[in-house]
């Protein structure tokens, strides 16, 4: 019998974001610097530094 697992992460990693949306990791970065995407609604920096995204923020901003 198998564990079906469902998860509902709002802020993850760069690096994940980029393997489910093809953008990779610098373009995401570009995209952060060059202000199309917003600190604290599209983007975040952990306690740890590390950048995060914001999934359904950053659907939507694709979206537009």
């Amino acid at each position: 019998m198998g564990i079906n697992m469902a998860f509902n992460v709002e802020w993850v990693t760069l690096n994940a974001m980029a393997k489910v949306t093809g953008y990779t990791v610098a373009a995401l970065r570009s995209k952060i610097k060059r202000g199309q995407l917003f600190e604290e609604k599209h983007w975040r920096r952990a306690q740890d530094g590390r950048l995060l995204i914001h999934v359904e923020n950053f659907n939507d901003w694709l979206k537009q």
